[in-house]
């Protein structure tokens, strides 16, 4: 990060942040950082194209269909919508399966929320590729900065900050795509940061993708009410009644978002894809167990047990030892390790109940223990090296012992993903709105448009492969 600014007063933070957004340009967007924004708009629209099937994304779209008015803004599960019932229906698709994008910059899950606002507000506004492509930069970058500017004890609080943040995300996004003017831009992102919220309570549960869809319709609705004139003080941050006080304990940097333009969190931390459609949490111990087992040449019956030490916040997140639904499965390390010893990997396959009523799948999880270390963010650079990490230990039935750290998974910032290896992901899921998207040249079709944004004049039939 570029040295901060010694100003003694600096202005309110979201003022700052609504001059900012209300300024950038596709100019101002460094390519290194275009490229990981189609990224993340590819990645996230084939994840909402699987979701919207998923039970949250379908209860969602009926509920928007009964709820909201009809619109310019495309539904994932057919027909459109008004930019707020869009963008509340496709958040909860796109992150329904958990496999969605995250950023260290928060622990947020901060695609799955800004991009389908992003493309509600300027399909609404008659926008171009390039103008999803700044919104999304914008919306993401404004809710990385002020996550950046609070830190993680929101998070390890118990706050969901995808929830927290994804309202003040999603209205930045729209307010760009509407070019709303600074001060409106700020009194959108202020009206929604009032409002915001989240527990991590709803981990495992559907719960998880409604607060995120929640968000998401906050953030749009208040940017609506924001052009229409709605005037909210700038300084709800900061105020001794307000979200830093509140929400942080007091803490907050206001002289982070200063650095907006000069320093992109979407570059550093950077964007983690994931790899697998369960909770980051479990990656690093799966990754660790899957190399073992390659390079000792094991198979799951050459296995007594498995011993994962993580630090708290793995723990913290993953608290279903037994899942019995695909929801709690996806919060639970035994289920993902657990696959990685029977099948190899972990894909959407498995997160079926028939796979999980399956005994063989609950005696491997048996043999699966975690256990957190309360000294893991005692040194510093292992908690910002290894946030999520895991030390795995396999020991075989012959009594031999193989242990692995495993800091970052597979896609993560550190570890990114071939360019071959997201084109998979997304066909994988693309394929799976047969309705939309009929076959594998569909999808692959649909993900070189994605990926080429900045030359679609129009969002004209962006989704017909």
């Amino acid at each position: 990060m570029p040295p901060l600014s010694t100003a003694a007063t600096p202005p309110p933070a979201l003022r700052q942040i609504g001059a900012w957004i209300a300024g950038l340009r596709r100019a101002d967007i460094p390519e290194p950082v275009a490229t990981v924004v189609s990224g993340c708009i590819a990645d996230t629209l084939g994840v909402a194209l699987a979701g919207a099937r998923a039970s949250a994304g379908r209860l969602v779209a009926a509920d928007a269909r009964d709820t909201y008015a009809d619109g310019p803004a495309t539904l994932l599960a057919g027909g459109r919508l008004c930019p707020e019932g869009a963008a509340f229906a496709n958040v909860a698709a796109a992150h329904a399966l958990d496999f969605d994008d995250n950023c260290y910059a928060g622990f947020v899950h901060g695609s799955a929320v800004v991009v389908p606002a992003a493309l509600a507000a300027v399909e609404a506004a008659g926008g171009s590729g390039s103008d999803l492509l700044t919104a999304v930069t914008a919306g993401t970058e404004a809710q990385y900065v002020l996550a950046d500017a609070v830190g993680n004890g929101v998070y390890h609080a118990g706050w969901w900050t995808t929830a927290l943040f994804g309202a003040v995300g999603a209205a930045a996004a729209a307010a760009k795509a509407g070019g709303l003017t600074e001060a409106a831009t700020a009194d959108a992102l202020a009206f929604a940061l009032c409002g915001t919220g989240g527990l991590r309570a709803c981990f495992g549960t559907d719960a998880k993708p409604l607060l995120a869809a929640q968000a998401a319709a906050g953030g749009v609705r208040a940017t609506r009410l924001a052009a229409r004139g709605l005037e909210v003080p700038h300084g709800v941050i900061e105020d001794p009644r307000g979200f830093a006080r509140l929400m942080a304990a007091g803490a907050f940097d206001g002289q982070v978002p200063a650095t907006l333009g000069r320093y992109w969190r979407l570059l550093d931390p950077g964007i983690d894809t994931k790899a697998y459609p369960v909770c980051l949490s479990a990656h690093a111990a799966l990754d660790a167990v899957r190399d073992l087992m390659a390079e000792e040449r094991l198979s799951e019956a050459d296995i007594a047990t498995v011993r994962c030490r993580v630090p708290p916040v793995v723990a913290a997140n993953l608290t279903y030892d037994r899942p019995v639904t695909p929801a709690e499965a996806r919060f639970s390390l035994p289920f993902a390790v657990a696959c990685a010893m029977r099948y190899g990997t972990l894909g959407l396959e498995h997160l079926d109940e028939a796979v999980l009523a399956d005994p063989s799948l609950g005696a491997a999880m048996g043999r699966v223990a975690m256990a957190a270390d309360p000294g893991w963010n005692d040194d510093p650079e292992r908690a910002r090296r290894a946030p999520e990490g895991a030390e795995v230990t396999v020991v075989t039935l012959r009594g031999d012992s193989f242990t692995r750290f495993c800091a970052m998974p597979r896609g993560s910032a550190a570890r990114p993903l071939a360019a071959a290896e997201h084109a998979a992901k997304f066909r994988a899921c693309a394929v799976l709105a047969a309705d939309r998207v009929p076959g594998p040249a569909e999808a692959d079709r649909l993900y070189g448009r994605l990926r080429s944004l900045d030359r679609l004049p129009t969002l004209d039939g962006l989704l017909t492969p």
